[in-house]
């Protein structure tokens, strides 16, 4: 599994954190206390994830059909409209699936 595919784990912790969790294909598992792989869901057991061992890790596509339909702007307090990439500092990101999780929590946060 190319972990580029996929968010970070630390980006994948925060979903969960946030109470979101996601159907995906893959998962960041815990192999020692500082190292984390990403592993097909047909690999990971129901005790992995209660136990906190395993962390949804969504694809791009995982977490944009999440987001709400249409969602392509965020309205600027000042008015103006600007791509969703560059709504906020915390929303720029080297991997763009970390960008539309943060999206995706920060979008949350108002429901």
């Amino acid at each position: 599994m190319n972990p580029n595919n996929c968010g970070s784990r630390e980006a994948c912790q925060r979903l969960v954190e946030a109470g979101i969790v996601l159907e995906t294909d893959c998962y960041w598992v815990k192999i020692s206390d500082i190292q984390w792989i990403i592993l097909p869901r047909d690999n990971i057991t129901f005790s992995d994830i209660t136990n906190g061992i395993a962390i949804p890790a969504p694809s791009m596509g995982e977490v944009w059909r999440e987001l709400p339909y249409g969602i392509s702007y965020i309205n600027r307090q000042d008015g103006g409209d600007m791509a969703w990439i560059n709504a906020s500092p915390e929303f720029k990101n080297t991997n763009p699936t970390d960008a539309l999780i943060d999206l995706r929590i920060w979008l949350s946060d108002g429901e």
